[in-house]
Parts: structure tokens; C-alpha cells; sequence
């Protein structure tokens, strides 16, 4: 099955001056994100999310997105980290 269609499992998450709200939208992006780059052969991929299409509307423009691999050997283990000035969220998450 291709990595686009399972489904992404969020193993753990790290905040800091991030609301819960401002979180479910982050996890969502993330997760997102994770999908479209497990299609690929990235390692690594740095994502702005005002670039997406659902990120004003839910409060999350200004962030910047790194997505890499937790694993070099695989591409359904991958880590997240959001950056905003002193906001940021750091996510692990698979796919299966």
C-alpha cells in the first residue's frame, strides 16, 4: 500500500507556549505533511505553513515545518519540528 493512504499514528509530542486548539492543527498539518513526503525519497523537507491551503484559517501561518526521518532506513518513522518565535512543537510520528 502506498505510504499516502495509511494511516499516521502520532507516538509523541513536545510543546511549549502552544494551546491545545493550536496543537490539533499542527498534528493535523503534520501529519499531513508526513504522508507526502514518505511518497518520496526525501529524507528531509522543510515545509512554511502558510503555504497550505488551511493554514490561515486555522491560526497556524507563520510556522515553519522540518519533517525528516526518524530512521534512515525507513520512511514510515518520521520526526516534526514547528517554529514560530517562541512557540514550537516537536512531533514523532509513523505510518501503518
Amino acid at each position: 500500500m502506498s505510504n499516502r493512504f495509511k494511516r499516521a499514528v502520532i507516538d509523541d509530542v513536545t510543546s511549549r507556549n502552544i494551546d491545545d486548539v493550536l496543537e490539533a492543527s499542527l498534528l493535523d498539518l503534520f501529519e499531513s505533511a508526513m504522508k507526502t513526503v514518505a511518497t518520496t525519497l526525501v529524507r528531509e523537507a522543510k515545509f512554511d505553513i502558510s503555504d497550505f491551503a488551511s493554514a490561515k484559517e486555522r491560526g497556524c501561518e507563520g510556522f515553519a515545518l522540518l519533517v525528516s526521518r526518524a530512521r534512515a532506513d525507513s520512511r514510515n518513522e518520521w520526526f516534526g519540528a514547528f517554529q514560530r518565535g517562541e512557540q514550537r512543537l516537536d512531533v514523532i510520528g509513523h505510518l501503518e
